[in-house]
This record gives structure tokens, sequence and C-alpha cells, in this order.
């Protein structure tokens, strides 16, 4: 062991640091051919409109972000910011409350069958900053990501992934007719 402020016990934390950086590269990094793009899995738990709780065909267990969209936060304090348009006022944080809480409820219906496919995006990261997994979410032939936003329960979300184009559009749908988040407008 080197003492503290040695040149080799820093280099020493260096190798372990990089070390530790690459294990969490190949763990959460971009997709490699040898990482599967696709999931079945059966879902454990509905933690508000844009978070999930599965479990893979292989037992494991995986908390999922919906790729490319976020919902009114239910269990925190929400953020009119993050919503165009929307003043940051008292009845329009109530507003967005009950959006939060319609889009959990929406999710929780439509995914009372259990069974579902997640399908990962190789333009976009295979993880978010918690660690969950970004994945889009289809029960059946149903795209959930993309019914949450087209019915005015999500926004688009400032990332990059490669059905934006698709997502803005159902968005634009949503805003122009009042849909959810977008009556919280007025």
């Amino acid at each position: 062991m080197w003492p503290r402020g040695d040149a080799g016990h820093m280099r020493w934390q260096v190798v372990v640091c990089c070390c530790l950086c690459v294990l969490a590269v190949g763990c959460i990094g971009p997709l490699s051919a040898s990482q599967p793009t696709s999931y079945n899995a059966t879902v454990v738990g509905v933690v508000d409109g844009d978070t999930i709780d599965v479990r893979l065909s292989d037992g494991r267990e995986e908390r999922v972000r919906l790729l490319g969209i976020d919902t009114p936060e239910v269990h925190v304090r929400t953020d009119p910011a993050e919503y165009p348009g929307v003043p940051n006022t008292t009845a329009a944080r109530a507003c967005l409350r009950v959006v939060g809480e319609n889009a959990s409820r929406f999710v929780e219906d439509r995914l009372a069958t259990g069974r579902v496919r997640l399908d990962i995006d190789p333009q976009a990261d295979r993880r978010g900053g918690y660690g969950r997994l970004l994945a889009y979410v289809f029960v059946g032939d149903t795209h959930l990501n993309r019914e949450l936003v087209a019915r005015g329960y999500a926004r688009v979300y400032e990332t990059d992934f490669s059905r934006r184009d698709a997502f803005e559009r159902a968005q634009q749908g949503a805003m122009t007719e009042g849909h959810g988040i977008w009556r919280c407008r007025t």
C-alpha cells in the first residue's frame, strides 16, 4: 500500500477509477452486437406514468423508463416549466398533478395483462441517469410511449431517439386538441 499523496497511490486510484468506468460503460453504454434489442417481459409494477418495473424472461428484474417521454410527477412537486405554455401557478401545478395521476392509471390499465415487449432504440442511450433501462414499451401492437404523448399524458422528452418525429407529431396533435397536459396551459 502506498502512503497518501504518493505518486504510486495516485496512479493506483486512477487505474481503479478507469476500470470502474470501463465496467460501467460495458453495463450501461451503447448497444453492442451481443446485447438484445428486444425483450419480452412481465410487468411487476407501475411506478408512475413513465416508469415501470418488469421481470425479463431470464428472471432479472429491471426498472424501465419509457423512452422519449415525460409525464408529470406524482411523487414529487411538478414543475410547469417542463411543459411549454403551462404557467407556474398553483392551479397549473394542480392540473399537472391530476394529469400525472391519470397517466399512471392509464399505464396501469394498459399493462393489466402483464405482458409487454421492450424495444431498445440503437440511436438512444441504453440506460438513463438513474440506471433505468430506456425502452419503447409495446402491449400487443400498441406503442405505449407514443400513445401517452398522443393522449396528452406525456410530453416529448429532450433526448435523442429514432422515433422523435412521430412523437413530435403526436404531441402537436395533443396540443392542438388541448388534451391532458396541454389543458393546463389555460
